[in-house]
């Protein structure tokens, strides 16, 4: 198993995921501007710590009690967890001003305790829609190569159709390490970049807010920004090169089940973030590494470590 690979990104501005990361969403801005585009991408994520338990709550490591089985527990433990998704998305624009993106993934979330693999599993994610409108774009009132600013806002929602009741050597698996999470869940996103001649900034900011799921219970509502500059270099005649570094950060809020909050949830990460992109003709290639700088999280959470993100794109530009 592919530990800490992870791809995904079509450019500039990495979003939103949940620990699980199905539900991670890279936005972008290509050379070509407002170019419809379809991708393979492929992310992960690693989580690596020990949870600190009473001898009394052994049944319950992590959201809600579910997912250890008969592995032997002594209430100091070392979890590591592992969450990989191969996404497969359309980008897509509608006219000059409206975008829809469209994404279906397919996850593998591992996770071992003590040593012990406690849960594998495959299948599909919760696919997701998400539409954008452009606000704002000054290149469109002058050819002058001078500052140039683009803001975007979004909304979408995640379809409940991945599985949210594996088992796994006949024990539930915890929450989040299901394929889906059976909940309708609704996304916010806003988007500016600025850029004069081949230097730029852009900031991103994506939130969600998820449903409650049959069991009545509410994974914690997310929001994650993203700051980064970047440099473009044209290679010849085909080839742009665009590096870029900056921060990206993840709030979680505190997990609610049966209308009471879940003490020991709730996280926030600041992650460091260095990107490299590639594009030949009409292809996209892309690599991210993101490290963890610092993180606060609740005590049955398991800490964020690193994502490591790469991705292939197809512009669908005509000749």
């Amino acid at each position: 198993m592919i530990r800490s690979l992870a791809m995904g990104g079509l450019l500039l501005l990495p979003a939103m995921a949940q620990a699980c990361d199905v539900c991670g969403i890279y936005l972008g801005i290509q050379p070509r501007d407002r170019t419809s585009s379809v991708s393979m991408l492929y992310r992960g994520r690693l989580l690596d710590g020990r949870i600190v338990q009473a001898p009394s709550s052994l049944g319950a490591p992590k959201h809600g009690g579910h997912g250890v089985g008969a592995i032997p527990l002594t209430g100091d433990d070392h979890y590591q967890e592992f969450y990989q998704v191969m996404e497969f998305r359309a980008d897509l624009w509608l006219s000059d001003r409206v975008a829809l993106l469209a994404s279906l993934p397919f996850v593998n979330n591992y996770r071992e305790v003590n040593g012990y693999i406690a849960t594998d599993i495959y299948g599909m994610g919760d696919p997701l829609l998400l539409g954008r409108y452009l606000v704002a774009n000054t290149k469109c009132l002058t050819e002058d190569d001078r500052t140039v600013h683009r803001v975007m806002l979004g909304g979408g929602v995640k379809l409940p159709l991945g599985a949210s009741d594996r088992m796994y050597q006949d024990a539930p698996v915890a929450v989040d390490l299901q394929p889906g999470t059976g909940t309708w869940d609704l996304l916010g996103s806003a988007e500016y970049m600025v850029r004069r001649g081949r230097n730029g900034a852009s900031l991103t900011m994506l939130g969600r807010y998820n449903g409650t799921n049959s069991a009545t219970y509410q994974l914690g509502q997310g929001l994650s920004t993203t700051a980064e500059a970047f440099r473009r270099w044209d290679l010849g005649d085909q080839v742009v090169f665009m590096p870029s570094l900056g921060l990206y950060s993840e709030l979680s809020g505190m997990d609610v089940e049966g209308g009471k909050t879940v003490q020991g949830t709730g996280s926030s990460t600041l992650f460091a973030h260095a990107g490299s992109r590639v594009w030949w003709r009409k292809w996209m290639l892309s690599a991210t590494f993101q490290q963890v700088l610092a993180t606060e999280h609740g005590d049955l959470l398991v800490p964020n470590r690193l994502r490591c993100i790469a991705g292939v794109t197809y512009n669908l530009v005509r000749d």
